[in-house]
């Protein structure tokens, strides 16, 4: 069942990979050998205690950024309803949802599937940490978390702002732009920026890295189509003007000047730095070809050129059709910095009306 948050990764997709396609045969799409798979183990759902404990029965996303004292787990569409007690959750419990929710995991907590806490109201039940303005009405706005950052005590995130079209289903959504918000500790309620009086920040970034005071940002861009990087100053992450973008062999403060550093990536990435590799490491989801498989690769700078992808096969799931692999996260949180071993979430869609799923894990070796 594809719901808004899907229906925008595949229309990404589709542009992205049309453009692909386009320059493949000219000049490629990507440069150096793909990453060389040792070893990948699917596991199971990350539902559990936690999403018991919280009201929530299925949800996607799954981006995890480190806060002081653990890292704050992002969630896109989550669907709530009464906990079940000894069963897997139920469509049928679902009696809401919300666009935004997010779960803490303590530091050193690195049981799979992790046991996260959730941002919940006075009933326990997870909610939503942003709020719409007064003047934005819950029937046509929502918001869907990006990348985020902590600086300080203090928890950045970004966000989509979705608005519903009076246009046919199921394509009756437009995104608005990106805005920032910002909260005093990892489970507390999101303060949405307005510097100036405009919430529309310039970039709508998926993945934020940090590398001494600087923001590296990545953002899906619809113009021009592709991965675009920009970067901002951290001291300086309120403030529109200061953002820069990479425009192919430098940095300017214009952004119709920005240049895509990887035209094949959809939906979402998630970047570290891996220092057993020397290398940072990117994940993606699925392409054209393959919808249902998750992408790594390799750059030495964060500019690139990316590597060919390494690609790998995502098992269905028993019962099930897959239709889409999207939502790939790598968890450091999870994995052994020392080792070439990573652990991952991703998401997928199924075949059917309201056949909704959760997050899963699985883990990858590299050889070198």
């Amino acid at each position: 069942m594809f719901c808004p948050r899907h229906r925008k990764i595949i229309r990404q997709f589709f542009r992205a990979v049309f453009v692909c396609a386009l320059v493949a045969g000219l000049a490629g799409c990507s440069s150096a050998s793909a990453p060389r798979l040792a070893k990948v183990e699917f596991g199971r759902s990350i539902w559990g205690p936690g999403q018991q404990r919280a009201g929530v029965l299925f949800q996607d996303g799954g981006q995890a950024i480190p806060v002081a004292g653990g890292t704050l787990w992002l969630f896109g569409d989550t669907f709530f309803g009464p906990p079940p007690v000894a069963a897997p959750p139920r469509v049928a419990d679902a009696k809401g949802a919300h666009g935004t929710t997010i779960a803490f995991l303590k530091s050193g907590e690195t049981n799979l599937p992790p046991e996260l806490d959730y941002f919940a109201d006075t009933d326990g039940r997870a909610t939503n940490p942003l709020s719409l303005f007064p003047e934005e009405s819950s029937d046509r706005f929502r918001m869907w978390p990006l990348g985020g950052v902590s600086i300080g005590a203090r928890v950045y995130l970004f966000y989509s702002m979705i608005e519903k079209t009076d246009g046919p289903a199921p394509w009756n959504f437009r995104d608005l732009g990106g805005g920032l918000s910002v909260a005093d500790g990892p489970l507390q309620p999101f303060q949405r920026l307005r510097p100036g009086g405009d919430w529309k920040f310039p970039v709508e970034p998926i993945e934020v890295l940090r590398e001494g005071g600087t923001l590296y940002l990545f953002e899906i861009s619809d113009q021009p189509k592709g991965l675009v990087l920009a970067r901002v100053a951290e001291n300086q992450i309120e403030q529109p003007a200061a953002y820069e973008f990479f425009d192919g062999g430098g940095w300017t403060t214009n952004r119709a000047g920005v240049k895509v550093i990887l035209r094949e990536a959809y939906g979402q990435v998630s970047v570290i730095w891996s220092p057993t590799l020397g290398r940072y490491l990117l994940a993606t989801s699925s392409d054209f070809f393959h919808p249902r498989e998750i992408q790594l690769r390799t750059a030495r700078r964060l500019t690139g050129p990316w590597s060919a992808p390494l690609r790998i096969a995502v098992p269905e799931m028993p019962g099930q059709a897959t239709t889409l692999v999207y939502g790939t996260y790598l968890h450091p949180e999870l994995s052994d910095e020392s080792s070439l071993r990573f652990t991952f979430t991703f998401c997928r869609t199924l075949k059917g009306e309201w056949e909704l799923s959760n997050p899963e894990m699985a883990t990858v070796t590299l050889d070198r």
